[in-house]
Formats: C-alpha cells, sequence, structure tokens
C-alpha cells in the first residue's frame, strides 16, 4: 500500500469547509518566488498578577471570541505575556520558547494529553463543571512536575449539597448540560455534565449546499463529545471522599476521492479516587488520590488500489495508574507541603496493522507492528514557605525523581534515571504597592510529544524516555518587578531559559509508513535558548475592565545532524507579541445587562522553511542540465505577521426561574487572511500563502437554572 498521507493539517482545511468558509477566500493568491531572499495567602489587590501564575476568572474566558462560538481558558491563557499561539484558532501554546507538548494541563491532578476538540478549535474539557483555572509558568510549586514550560491546572466544582440546579449552553458546533445536586441531603452530592457536537448531522443536512459551492471533500462524519461526573461524600467535617470520571472522544472520517476513505480520531478516558483528610495528627491537611488515565489516537486509511483493497491502522495509547498523597502544615508565618507520587506508564505508540485482500471481505492482516514500554515515575517532594503579609514571600520547592524504564517491555532496553529539580519564589515589597519578584526552574519532563516536519508542528505521538532518548530539561529564571494601585495592576520583567534533550522526529513526512520500522530510529535530540522582556497591564472594574500585554523574545533550536548544526529560529518564534483586550458594561439593570468585549492581537509571523536559490546539475550521459534545489538554512522565511482583532456583545438577562447570557461575536471581525502555512505550486513555480479562518460570526446561549 502506499504512504498513508492523511495528516491533521488536511484535515483543518476540511473543516474550514465545514465552517462555511469560502476556501478560495481564505488562500488569497499571495505568491513568494522562489528568490524570496499557590499556596500564598493573598493580602492585597498586588498579588492578583504574579510571576509564578495567573487565576482565571471563568466569566472572563467563556466571553472569548472564538470560532466555535464559546471561549475557553487556552483562548485566555493565548493574549498572556510569554506565550506565543501556533495556528489559526487553535488551541497550541509555546510558553518562553518551550514545545507544544512541554505544557501539561490537568483534571484535578490527572494529565490531558489529548486538550482538543475539534482539531483545536476548543478544549475537551467541560467549563460548567470548571471551579477554578490557574495558569503557571514559574515558580512551580512542588506537586507539579513531568514538564519544561507551563502548567494549566483545572480544579472541578463539587457538586451541592443543598440544592438542585444546573447550566446548559448552545452553539452551532456544541451544545452542553450539566446538573449539581444532593443525592444525601447534607452528605452526598453529584455534578455532571454531557457535552455532543452536531456537526456530522449538520453536515448531512447541508451536504447538497455545500458541495454546490466546493468539490474537495465527497463525504464527512463526526462523533465528538466529552462527559464529566463526580460524586463526593462528606463523611464528617473533617472527612471528604469524591469519585470523579471523565471522558471524550474525537472521531472522524472523510472521503477525498471516491476510492479511498481516511480516518483519524483521538480519545481520554479518566478516572480519580480522591480522599481529603485533617485528622492526621501533626498535619493540617492530607490530599490522597488514586487515578487511572487512558489517551489514545488513530488514524487510518481504507482505499481500493490496482483493483485490491488495502487498509492501514496506526494507533498510539498511553496508560497511566498514579497513586499520590500530599501533606500540608502551617505554623505562624511558615508553612510546608511535602508528598509522594507514584505512576506507573504503558506506551504503545505508533502500533500499526495492515490488511490486504482482494475485497473486504477476504482481507488478511498482513503486517503488526506492536513496539510498547512500561515506565515507573517516582517522585518524592517537599516545599517550605515563608510570608510576611504585604511584605515579603519566600518559596523552595524540590522534587527527586527515579524513574525505570523498560520495565516489562519489548526492545531490550531497561534501566533507570535519576533527576533531581528545584523551583524558588520571592517577592519583596518595597512599598505596599510596588515591589520586586524573581522566579528560577530546574525542570525535567519525561514523556516526548513528537514533533516533525516542519519542525515545531506536533504528529500527535508521546513517546517515554529511555536511554537513547533522554528526558527534556529546561533551566529558566525570571525577574522583574510588579505593582498596583486601586484597580490597576502592572507587571514587567525578563526570562532566560535553556533547554536540553528537545526530540525532533526526522521522518515525519513519511509517518505513516515509516511507524512500521519503528519511530525510534528516526529521533534527533537537539538543544534550544530563548529569552525575552514580558509586560502587563491590568485595569479591573465593574463597569470597564482592559488588559494589555506585550512580550518581545527571541527563541531558536539546534539539532547536529539538522542545518549543519548551526542555530535556527524555532518554528514559533514570534518577537513581537501584543494584545490589547477590553470588557465594558454599556448598560445595567436589575434584570438585565449589556456588555461588550473585544480583542486586538499582533504577533509576529511564524518561520517556514523555503527554497531561495538553485544549482545546476547534470547525470552522467545526460545533456540537459538540472536545477537542484538548494535551501541555505531552516526556518529561513519569516511569514507575514498575525493581525486579528476579534468583538463581541454579551447580554445577560436575569428570569424568574434562570439567568440567561446570549453571545454575539465576530471572529477576525478584519476579514484579515492570517498566514497558517505556505504550499509549493510546482505549476506556477510559486509559493501560495494558506490561510483559515476569514470573518467568522458566532453565537452563544448560555443559561443557569
Amino acid at each position: 500500500m502506499h504512504s498513508f498521507s492523511m495528516n491533521k493539517h488536511r484535515f483543518l482545511l476540511l473543516l474550514c469547509i465545514l465552517l462555511g468558509t469560502n476556501l478560495l477566500s481564505a488562500q488569497p493568491q499571495t505568491t513568494l518566488r522562489d528568490t524570496l531572499p499557590e499556596a500564598v495567602k493573598v493580602a492585597d489587590r498586588v498579588q492578583r498578577v504574579r510571576a509564578d501564575g495567573y487565576r482565571i476568572d471563568p466569566l472572563k474566558t467563556r466571553r472569548v471570541v472564538s470560532p466555535m462560538g464559546d471561549g475557553d481558558a487556552i483562548k485566555y491563557i493565548q493574549t498572556l505575556p510569554g506565550v506565543a499561539m501556533g495556528g489559526e484558532g487553535g488551541s497550541a501554546i509555546y510558553v518562553r520558547g518551550g514545545n507544544m507538548g512541554s505544557n501539561l494541563m490537568t483534571l484535578d491532578g490527572m494529565p490531558l494529553y489529548g486538550i482538543s476538540h475539534l482539531l483545536g478549535f476548543t478544549t475537551i474539557y467541560p467549563g460548567e463543571v470548571i471551579g477554578a483555572t490557574e495558569f503557571h509558568a514559574g515558580g512551580f510549586s512542588s506537586e507539579e512536575g513531568n514538564f519544561t514550560a507551563s502548567h494549566i491546572r483545572l480544579k472541578t466544582k463539587t457538586g451541592d449539597f443543598a440544592k438542585v440546579h444546573g447550566e446548559g449552553s448552545l452553539t452551532p458546533f456544541l451544545a452542553s448540560g450539566s446538573v449539581s445536586t444532593p443525592i444525601v441531603k447534607n452528605k452526598v452530592s453529584l455534578i455532571a455534565s454531557l457535552r455532543i457536537s452536531p456537526l456530522g448531522l449538520e453536515y448531512k443536512a447541508l451536504r447538497s449546499t455545500i458541495n454546490r459551492y466546493q468539490d474537495v471533500l465527497q463525504d464527512f462524519g463526526a462523533t465528538v463529545g466529552d462527559a464529566f461526573g463526580k460524586v463526593a461524600w462528606r463523611m464528617n467535617p473533617d472527612n471528604e471522599l469524591s469519585l470523579s470520571l471523565f471522558g471524550s472522544l474525537d472521531r472522524y472520517h472523510f472521503i477525498m476521492s471516491g476510492n479511498t476513505t481516511d480516518g483519524m480520531g483521538w480519545s481520554n478516558a479518566l478516572a480519580n479516587l480522591c480522599w481529603d483528610t485533617r485528622i492526621v495528627p501533626g498535619l493540617d491537611q492530607l490530599h490522597t488520590t488514586l487515578s487511572y488515565n487512558h489517551h489514545g489516537g488513530r488514524q487510518e486509511q481504507e482505499t481500493i488500489l490496482d483493483g485490491s483493497y488495502n487498509k492501514y491502522q496506526l494507533r498510539s495509547t498511553v496508560q497511566e495508574l498514579t497513586l499520590t498523597s500530599t501533606a500540608t502544615k502551617a505554623w505562624g508565618r511558615w508553612s510546608s507541603q511535602f508528598g509522594l507520587k507514584v505512576r506507573g506508564a504503558r506506551f504503545n505508540p505508533g502500533s500499526s496493522r495492515r490488511f490486504d485482500g482482494s475485497s473486504h471481505k477476504q482481507a488478511e492482516e498482513s503486517l503488526l507492528v506492536d513496539s510498547y514500554m512500561n515506565t515507573v515515575l517516582t517522585t518524592l517532594h517537599g516545599q517550605l514557605e515563608y510570608v510576611v503579609p504585604e511584605r515579603l514571600l519566600i518559596r523552595l520547592a524540590l522534587r527527586g525523581n527515579a524513574y525505570a524504564y523498560g520495565v516489562g517491555g519489548q526492545g531490550g532496553q531497561s534501566g533507570w534515571l535519576f533527576h533531581p529539580e528545584g523551583s524558588l519564589t520571592a517577592r519583596f515589597h518595597l512599598v505596599p504597592q510596588f515591589g520586586l519578584e524573581v522566579t528560577a526552574d530546574a525542570l525535567t519532563q519525561y514523556y516526548h510529544t513528537l514533533e516533525g516536519i516542519p519542525l515545531g508542528w506536533s504528529v500527535d505521538m508521546v513517546v517515554p524516555s529511555d536511554a537513547t532518548n533522554p528526558p527534556e530539561q529546561a533551566l529558566q529564571g525570571y525577574g522583574g518587578f510588579f505593582g498596583g494601585f486601586g484597580n490597576h495592576t502592572f507587571r514587567a520583567g525578563a526570562f532566560y531559559k535553556l533547554m536540553r534533550n528537545l526530540v525532533y522526529y526526522g521522518d515525519a513526512t513519511q509517518f505513516f509508513s515509516s511507524a512500521q520500522a519503528g519511530w525510534h530510529e528516526n529521533i534527533s535530540v537537539g538543544e534550544g535558548t530563548s529569552y525575552g522582556a514580558e509586560f502587563l497591564y491590568e485595569k479591573d472594574g465593574e463597569v470597564l475592565s482592559w488588559r494589555m500585554s506585550y512580550t518581545w523574545s527571541k527563541t531558536d533550536r539546534m539539532f547536529p545532524d539538522l542545518n549543519h548544526g548551526r542555530r535556527f529560529p524555532a518554528k514559533y518564534d514570534r518577537r513581537h507579541i501584543a494584545n490589547a483586550s477590553l470588557d465594558w458594561t454599556m448598560l445595567r439593570r436589575e434584570k438585565m445587562a449589556l456588555g461588550f468585549n473585544t480583542l486586538f492581537t499582533y504577533q509576529s509571523g511564524s518561520w517556514e522553511t523555503l527554497q531561495d536559490g538553485s544549482l545546476p546539475a547534470f547525470f552522467i550521459g545526460q545533456k540537459e542540465l538540472l536545477a537542484l534545489p538548494m535551501i541555505s538554512a531552516l526556518n529561513n522565511y519569516e511569514l507575514p505577521a498575525y493581525i486579528r482583532w476579534d468583538a463581541a456583545l454579551h447580554l445577560d438577562i436575569q428570569g424568574r426561574h434562570a439567568k440567561h447570557e446570549i453571545g454575539l461575536g465576530v471572529y477576525n471581525l478584519l476579514n484579515r487572511h492570517n498566514p497558517f502555512m505556505l504550499r509549493y505550486n510546482p505549476d506556477t513555480h510559486a509559493w501560495n500563502l494558506i490561510s483559515l479562518l476569514p470573518i467568522l460570526p458566532s453565537i452563544s446561549w448560555h443559561v443557569r437554572f
């Protein structure tokens, strides 16, 4: 069978068709010729903005304008300093020069490895059940680990122990509902949610209309949704036990030609048993969890080739079983935290199956590749914190990691690694309204998310570290000042980051066929640096709130067997990033409020590798000269800047039994064709600039009762 060529970026173009986008208008004929030369006491308003993290208001995230009609925390985080976004409309973030796979998102402490619905246009978690969202880019606490860039911490709500209430929302692409209710009053509660996408049904209903304006996509199907449930039992004032379950599914198939059907998808399944107690002598609280986590991805192609039936499947899975226990103790101005985390994982990246036969019924499995590895990561951690309210905060966090790989797996590799980690946070108020802050982190990450050609794009395969594929490591520091007066807060500073053991999947252009030979042989290991300056100014008020942020940074990569060993810009090395947002309550009445919010973003273009010359050559025995492509360096061309303006109106109505929130938004109000990628046209010998989303209206409805 021929190389399996379907990938995420091809499907993104198809999704734009389903969003009602005219691909011709989204791909202006711009041609580029070949000659292109927490545990912190909050004492005042100043503490709201900190070098080590942000607490994000759920209402503000919901009002971020999104192509799907409903905002989420990722879209909000993309507007914070030190954060560069990936492709148009997606959920990828690159924090202080780190890779996309270096960011960790957790749901009550459980890692989420597949975080997106609808190819990244929205996230997989239901916003109705999230009680708190925190974003940390430095000065990490002791229980955080196994990442080198940032942590997005999601904490779910606990169901109401006294009364029943619920929420629901509806957009053109997602419908959701949730309920919070007591099961045994004041003893046992339940919170549950369900979200589904009608995208597949919408396509079927509009297929004839869609096909009238395009001939790329012949058929399409989608199954998208997630479900969450959490039962909490208050045994007594000092003990609480909870069990939560979460699952998500994205599955797509589409036909691009009469003989070929492509499919792709990913899923998550999580279970978490949690016990909080305050009865252990000498401790304020003991938090213990036992969790199971499963993440899987699949891609497949079914085709008739030369009269023969062919089917190829590629699957990747990660399964984890984790036990954690964390204790806290405070006395006077001191507080401490210490604990243990043991995580056993089974990886099966790039498992492939191939079926051949004269027909579907007669097809037989002709090839099976199944290379798994088991790992155990044991972490001892502790931290000590000293606080003088409104004057001083110092926190030191330490972790010791013992990592065993090849435990009962295949391939003959086995062994263990040990790495210490540490984080320091210091804040000193020179005067009550102004102070200095410093963070420093030494971080280690044992799971790699492979990135390939073009370097910086993820191929969505999580693989473990071993002797030849060492853990990623980062050493970073930040220093700056902060301040605030009234409802105003500001922060400015600079960071520097060194990264080692970054992984590059060198054969990503032939990903589906090369997987048969094993992913491990195609990995290159390199390093990177990143440094820059960050600025944030925010005003928060009941009528008018606004925020401005700016980041200047420079990020590079170096792989010994790429670019002749010379450093080159990282793909999402966006030198200048500026964001300005405003939220204005224009009208407020007893049972009604009308507001307006807007966001303007400017980001330097990402980088592409282009041919910038040719070299004449000829084969022995031939008289005609050949023009061999010549590329001076990797990522040698910077795409045009990314500029977008979004705006929305939101109407809040308090009814007799329910509160309604209606949002009307416009994404990319300027209808700017922002760059997504370049595609070479061999007929015209020119590069076409591909963009995804033109001006796109959105509507959302949210109800609480």
